[in-house]
């Protein structure tokens, strides 16, 4: 299967093949703030499963800490979102939003102890990322 994403504008595409490593919310600082919401519904995949078709020429990298490899990826026409390159599990995050026929089907909530708008909706909660991300995989009550 593959899946299908662009910025606003259309100038930057990608394709994402196969299933996601994980569909989830978000409620991570970083992502409020790249997004403006107060939750976001990343959709994960194998960094090597995602491939630029067209505009990559175009894009602008950002990454807060100044590492050269990760960071959030952006159209320079119209300074849309279009994915997250996260390098320490090596994923490529694309907002559920951006992907054409694709069924969002969360399981877990991540970042939690960041959260501004609780959600109860029976998933998971994780405090922060699971524990084969560098996270402590705490769960926190819903």
């Amino acid at each position: 299967m593959i899946f299908k994403a662009q910025c606003s504008c259309g100038a930057v595409r990608l394709e994402a093949s196969g299933e996601p490593v994980v569909q989830c919310y978000c409620h991570c600082n970083s992502c409020r703030s790249y997004t403006g919401a107060p939750v976001s519904a990343p959709v994960l995949w194998p960094r090597a499963s995602v491939r630029f078709t067209a505009g990559e020429d175009h894009v602008d990298r950002y990454a807060r800490s100044g590492a050269e490899t990760g960071g959030i990826l952006t159209c320079q026409t119209c300074h849309g979102l279009v994915g997250i390159h996260l390098a320490g599990p090596d994923l490529f995050d694309i907002y559920a939003g951006l992907l054409s026929d694709f069924e969002f089907r969360p399981t877990v909530h991540l970042n939690y102890e960041n959260a501004v708008l609780k959600v109860r909706d029976g998933l998971p909660k994780l405090k922060d990322m699971p524990e084969d991300w560098g996270g402590s995989g705490e769960i926190l009550p819903e």
